[in-house]
């Protein structure tokens, strides 16, 4: 045969074969196209992406991968497209949900299988997983998959990468161990992700996993010691451990085998000690984040012998306790692009090396103590794109044009420190990308910055708590793509009726703006114009109904006319401060559609009418101020049904009526001011189910919300504004009358004085030992003071002046040793006033008004007889040495009046036989009689 011949055969030959194999060729294999349709058929798929599995060649379809030879399937990529970042936080768009045929785990050649970020709905990790023996890649995070990882998985031998974050939950340490015989079988693997799935005890061993490369354990509970076989493990270049409650200190040869590591995250954690110097011998070290742990010591960039990694381009050691100086030697770290150290101690100036990170994009330096000046080197630093100093003690006169050059600029933060800012007026930088601005406390004098009407992209203005200002309107420039514009505590004056805002948070708060408020303002979450000269009403349109308006502080101004009922419609509030303003009528029934509101001020006004029914509805109101107005009728009882509610201020109104004995079932209450009311009655009995006011535990913090906690920026760094709303509130305390912008946790008072309770004291009150103030003064109280007030030891004040009360001061009110203001004047006490701690420093002015009290402060009572004033003497030393005990007490009654009998009848007897002596002693007692009705 000839070679033609031969060739034609061949191809003859080979033609045949094709045609015979041409099913499996075009349309790939029949039985690997009905397991693949069997597996569609259980999944719902809204968005049609599985519309191309159809027609004989599988291999064509989405997602699916054919061996070109084999032409078996062996990659199954149904990965959800749609997807935000690497937390299943961020996802949008479940790409599709539904069951898992077991048909899948018929593709035996199957090696890459990823269903991640789609919706499963809760099922549980198939166990026929462990038939795909020839499993080298599968992924399931953030799928919705639940329940326990199944043994089976530890049969995919040839597996290398593993991501099952999310969800998985191992329910009980005897399976924890039993996965981890079987996973002992994984040594090839390379990838292990198991972020979030509900892990918890030890981290167990992997040595025998001596390939892997790249460990991600976040957000699951370790709450152990870093595991000291870590030490040992060479091959690790990527370590995660976020968030995994790990405790104790980092090992000082630590990783010290790991010589390709270049990423290691162990940020929030409860870690604390040095960070061991052995970390920057990571010569191929990149990203370093041990943020948000309790490390003490000095940053850890040199190792030992001296040397830096020289890949380090990103530090974050944030929201530590690092109280040393910043090394000089970071100027050695050419790669450096990030750099986050806020939320420390670290002190000194900033050093001068840091001006020569060419390559520099973020430097976040943000409270600390760091001093001396800003470098003008900065200014060279043309690739920086945020530079953030607040909270610092920097110091000196700084112009802001030594950051013209910085063309990358996004965010500028130096607020807060001991700068003045200079800002020239016709100042046009070379940067237009500025997003954040914060000068906060700078001592910026003059007219509103110019050079902000060129930036474009900027969101974020804070130029509060300086002295600018501008007559009559705001700078006119766009203010609809902010999100925050705080000019707080600055001169500004005239009318804002110019101004239109459609952000988020808007503060204009203590500045001199008079005239109304403009109905152009449309905040979406937050807005303070208190402390100003505005006046007029609330404009309609401040509760659009597209408005999510949370915070709402109009307070001291000059506002009038009625509290519109279109504030119902803000149904989204949570803080609306009216107070200190003009305000007439009745509180709108529409205000019982804040069903979200937890602060509700009202203090200060003309408001008038009974206490609105509809406010039961606001069930999650903690503050509730509506005093100083002319509120009439009752106390509602439905207050007792507010069981949030912390702060209860109804002062200085026409109340009448009782207590309602449900005021004292509120166990969140700790500050009750019932003052300058006319209510009667008697004083509730049950005061023991006042928990806050009971428990000397700091339970309750009224700090309000912080309306900007903090933004994430692309880079990676917090931003703190300086917005932050505090509640408010006027209390009588220690004989003054003072404005509380905030109230700490210990903060526990209650007031009822001014008013015409009746009654004796119930001696149940003395169970409010967390209380600081009392103050039940100008009533018609009698009864004595009950003895188990010397229970209320973290009083500071007590006032129970103006009343009728009797009997002798308890002796156990000296073991108050924080008491510092006490007026018992005023009353029918009688007896010695007690001594020793506290009360020794008390004047005379707080016992006033009881003529049948004795001792000192008071001055000493003129006696009749030497005998009389040698018995007082004597009196007073044996009651303090005795302590004024009730038994004591009888006994030296007992003893003064046998003494005093016996006197007595010698002096009869001696008056009976001696007519001079007679005739003397009555005299002198006339004269005693005429001094004393004198005075």
């Amino acid at each position: 045969m000839s070679f033609i011949s031969f060739c034609i055969a061949l191809s003859l030959a080979l033609g045949i074969g094709v045609i015979i194999d041409l099913p499996y060729i075009s349309g790939c294999r029949d039985d690997e196209r009905k397991y693949l349709l069997d597996f569609r058929g259980g999944l719902n798929d809204s968005y049609g992406r599985l519309s191309t599995w159809r027609g004989y060649n599988c291999c064509a379809w989405e997602g699916i991968v054919c061996d070109h030879q084999t032409i078996h399937v062996i990659q199954l990529d149904l990965k959800n497209p749609h997807h935000k970042g690497d937390d299943h936080r961020y996802q949008v768009n479940h790409q599709w949900r539904g069951k898992i045929h077991p048909s899948l785990f018929n593709l035996q050649h199957l090696r890459h299988l990823d269903l991640s970020w789609n919706d499963f709905q809760g099922i549980a990790i198939p166990p026929l997983l462990g038939r795909l023996k020839r499993l080298t890649f599968l992924s399931l995070a953030y799928a919705r998959f639940e329940g326990e990882i199944p043994l089976e998985l530890g049969n995919l031998s040839a597996l290398q990468h593993l991501d099952l974050s999310d969800y998985y939950k191992l329910h009980s340490s005897e399976y924890h161990k039993k996965w981890r015989l079987k996973s002992s079988r994984l040594s090839k693997l390379r990838l292990i992700y198991l972020s979030a799935c509900g892990l918890s005890g030890s981290i167990p061993s992997l040595l025998n996993l001596t390939h892997l490369s790249q460990l991600h354990l976040r957000y699951n509970s370790f709450p152990f010691q870093v595991p000291s076989w870590l030490q040992n493990v060479s091959s690790l270049v990527s370590l995660d451990l976020t968030d995994c409650d790990l405790t104790g200190s980092i090992p000082s040869d630590f990783l010290h085998e790991a010589s390709s590591l270049s990423n290691l995250c162990l940020r929030k954690n409860s870690l604390q000690g040095v960070i061991p110097a052995s970390i920057a011998n990571f010569s191929k070290l990149e990203t370093l984040d041990l943020s948000d742990n309790q490390f003490t010591g000095v940053i850890p960039i040199y190792g030992s012998p001296p040397r830096q990694p020289s890949s380090l381009s990103m530090i974050d050691l944030e929201f530590n306790n690092l109280k040393a100086r910043i090394p000089d030697c970071v100027g050695r770290l050419s790669s450096l692009q990030y750099m986050d150290l806020m939320r420390n101690q670290l002190n000194g100036d900033i050093p001068n090396s840091l001006g020569k990170l060419s390559i520099l994009s973020c430097l976040n330096l943000d409270d600390n103590q760091v001093s001396g000046a800003i470098l003008n080197s900065f200014s060279e630093l043309v690739g920086l794109e945020v530079l953030s100093l607040s909270s610092n003690n920097l110091t000196g006169v700084v112009s802001i044009s030594m950051f013209h050059n910085l063309t990358q600029l996004r965010i500028l933060q130096l607020s807060r420190n001991q700068l003045t800012i200079n800002i020239p007026s016709s100042w046009v930088p070379q940067f237009s990308h500025l997003e954040y601005l914060g000068l906060s406390s700078c001592n910026i004098e003059g007219n509103f910055p110019a050079f902000l009407s060129t930036q474009y992209l900027l969101e974020d203005l804070d130029l509060s708590d300086n002295r600018i200002r501008r007559g009559g309107f705001l700078p006119p420039f766009n203010y609809s793509n902010f999100e925050l514009v705080a000019l707080h505590n600055n001169s500004f004056h005239g009318p804002i009726s110019a101004l239109s805002f459609y952000g988020f948070t808007l503060d204009l708060s203590h500045n001199k703006f008079n005239g109304s408020i403009p109905a152009t303002i449309f905040p979406y979450n937050y807005l303070s114009l208190s402390a100003n000269n505005l006046s007029g009403g609330i404009p309609y349109s401040m509760c659009k109904i597209e408005n999510e308006l949370m915070i709402l502080d109009l307070s001291d101004n000059k506002l009038s006319d009625v509290i519109s009922a279109d504030l119902g419609r803000c149904s989204s509030l949570v803080i609306l401060n009216l107070a200190q303003n003009d305000f007439q009528g009745e509180i709108p029934e529409e205000v019982g559609n804040l069903t979200q509101l937890q602060t509700l001020n009202l203090n200060g006004n003309n408001l008038q009418g009974v206490i609105s029914p509809s406010t039961a509805n606001c069930a999650y109101i903690e503050v509730l101020d509506i005093g100083n107005n002319r509120f009439e009728g009752r106390i509602p009882i439905w207050f007792g049904k507010m069981k949030y509610l912390q702060i209860l201020s109804l002062t200085n109104n026409k109340l009448e009526g009782s207590i309602p004995s449900e005021l004292f079932e509120l166990k969140s209450l700790q500050v009750l001011d019932l003052s300058h009311n006319n209510i009667s009655g008697s004083i509730p009995e049950s005061l023991e189910m006042v928990h806050a006011m009971i428990s000397q535990s700091q339970s309750f913090e009224m700090q309000r919300l912080d309306v900007s906690d903090g933004f994430l920026t692309e880079a990676n760094t917090y931003i703190y504004h300086s917005v932050l709303f505090v509640d408010q509130i006027t209390l009588w305390i220690k004989g003054t009358a003072r404005r509380y912008q905030k109230i700490w946790r210990s903060f526990k008072v209650m007031d009822l004085s001014h008013n015409k309770l009746r009654g004796s004291i119930p001696p149940k009150m003395g169970l409010l030992q967390g209380l600081v103030a009392l103050n039940i003064s100008n009533n018609n109280i009698s009864g004595s003071i009950p003895k188990s007030f010397g229970q209320m030891v973290s009083l500071e004040s007590l006032d129970l002046s103006g009343n009728m009360l009797s009997g002798k001061i308890p002796q156990e009110l000296v073991s108050l040793t924080f008491l510092s203001v006490l007026n018992l004047s005023y009353n029918m006490l009688s007896g010695l006033i007690p001594q020793g701690y506290q009360f020794s420093t008390f004047e005379d002015s707080s016992f006033l008004g009881n003529p049948k009290i004795m001792g000192p402060p008071l001055e000493n009572r003129t006696q009749s007889s030497s005998f009389g004033e040698r018995g007082r003497q004597v009196e007073l030393n044996n009651t303090v040495i005795a302590n004024d005990t009730d038994k004591m007490d009888r006994w030296w009654a007992v003893t003064v009046g046998l003494c005093y009998g016996m006197g007595f009848a010698s002096v009869i007897a001696v008056l009976c036989f001696h007519i001079e002596w007679r005739y003397r002693c009555f005299a002198l007692l006339d004269a005693v009689v005429a001094y004393l009705c004198e005075r």
